[in-house]
């Protein structure tokens, strides 16, 4: 993705993020046929074929248009159509040079999203970024605003990233760094780059049950709440496995708390 202003090292950051945790979400996914080359179009999904289909952009470029104002352009790495929801406001997406596309069908893109816990964790990890590469798109259209509002935030090794007992507003994710956990003192994990934590606590609306404190220097994704209940609406699926896959690690935690209390 690219603007055509205001462009920062800090989406540049965020940008190439999620590129590359879309390509690692969609290995071994199988592509509907052979890739497309287009010289220019008006408006991609206008075409009936297409409707259900998403592409991964090989080469060239693609603007998304929304009401008439053309708002970025997405590249080589990105993909386009998933964001198309009945009942939604469909942007238009069109290109006035080449392109080379790999077309998806979207629903079995989504079931091969589906197909393990891993690869449900994979395409988590994807969307959330995708949410913070919106928010510094939002930003860059705007006046200037503190750092926190692009999505991300640095912590120092030592700085508390979630506090044990406070309320829950935001879901986070490691870009750079590693951070531990800790529960009422006790050290009971980790969270390594590219996991996202703090989730549970928001969905459930109660207070946070463990604190993260950042083990070297950190660069976190920031999720704010409404955000994240935007992607549950969209990608209901997606997010279930992700609950999944964190009950199963607040069972091994509690299991390591409690080896701890009897060691």
């Amino acid at each position: 993705m690219f603007l055509e202003s205001n462009f920062t090292e800090l989406f540049e950051k965020t940008d190439n993020h999620c590129k590359e945790l879309l390509s690692l979400a969609m290995e071994n996914i199988p592509a509907l046929g052979e890739a497309l080359s287009y010289e220019t179009f008006d408006d991609l999904f206008a075409t009936e074929s297409n409707q259900n289909r998403a592409f991964y952009i090989e080469q060239g470029a693609v603007g998304h248009e929304q009401e008439g104002k053309t708002l970025f352009h997405y590249d080589e790495g990105d993909i386009i159509g998933l964001e198309l929801v009945e009942g939604m406001p469909r942007p238009k997406f069109y290109a006035e040079s080449p392109v080379v596309l790999r077309p998806y069908d979207r629903d079995a893109l989504w079931q091969a999203a589906m197909e393990n816990t891993e690869k449900a964790r994979q395409w988590g990890d994807y969307l959330l970024a995708e949410c913070a590469r919106h928010s510094a798109v939002i930003a860059s259209l705007d006046t200037p605003t503190d750092k926190a509002s692009l999505g991300f935030q640095t912590y120092a090794a030592g700085e508390t990233i979630i506090e044990e007992g406070t309320e829950s507003d935001s879901v986070y994710s490691i870009v750079e760094g590693h951070a531990e956990v800790f529960v009422r003192g006790i050290k009971v994990g980790e969270v390594l780059e590219d996991e996202i934590f703090g989730a549970m606590s928001l969905l459930t609306n109660s207070p946070r049950t463990a604190s993260v404190v950042a083990d070297s220097r950190c660069l976190v994704m920031v999720v704010p709440r409404h955000q994240f209940e935007i992607m549950i609406k969209t990608h209901p699926r997606i997010c279930m496995s992700l609950m999944e896959n964190m009950a199963r690690q607040i069972v091994a935690l509690n299991q390591q708390i409690t080896a701890n209390h009897n060691a």
